[in-house]
């Protein structure tokens, strides 16, 4: 096997995963943060009832910016897993024949499988934490079958090799 193979994987791997990040980033964009509001200066003790009220509403539209955030990460994980079953399945079916572009496409997928757990931590909800890593541990055990178990790639667990007669 040439000393390339891999290095070529890789680099098809991680385009895939760079094409998929860049490309929601591209076409879904993420929630701005509010601006802190003019006129408050420095952390101040005492506010005058006007500043306290500035303070408040960006205290506000802080709030409205985590959830929205929470949210657009709970989206971007979706797509990220979506993406990756898709890719998955591309691979291991359609590609299995060209062993460098399906072995770097399989790793592709899964490096977008983990940037969507990522971002499905990065929500603030723990059952669609426990979903995403449940899908993905799913994706991931079939994919493992489907590439060694099934397709003969090595002897199944528990099972002595049979000796030559």
């Amino acid at each position: 096997m040439s000393p390339l193979k891999p290095l070529y994987a890789l680099a098809i791997a991680l385009l895939v995963v760079a094409f998929v990040g860049f490309g929601i980033s591209a076409f879904y964009q993420e929630p701005q943060y509010p601006g802190y509001p003019s006129g408050l200066g420095g952390p101040e003790k005492e506010f005058s009832p006007e500043q306290s009220q500035k303070m408040q509403e960006y205290r506000e539209e802080e709030r409205a910016y985590r959830e929205a955030y929470s949210d657009y990460n709970l989206v971007v994980a979706c797509i990220c897993v979506g993406i990756a079953v898709l890719l998955l399945v591309g691979s291991v079916v359609r590609m299995g024949s060209l062993p460098v572009i399906g072995d770097g496409t399989t790793l592709g997928a899964v490096f977008v499988l983990f940037y969507g757990l990522v971002r499905a931590f990065m929500t603030n909800d723990e059952q669609v934490r426990f979903g995403a890593v449940a899908v993905g541990l799913a994706i991931l055990l079939a994919l493992v079958y489907w590439k060694y178990a099934r397709l003969g790639g090595s002897p199944a667990v528990g099972k002595v090799p049979s000796s030559p007669s």
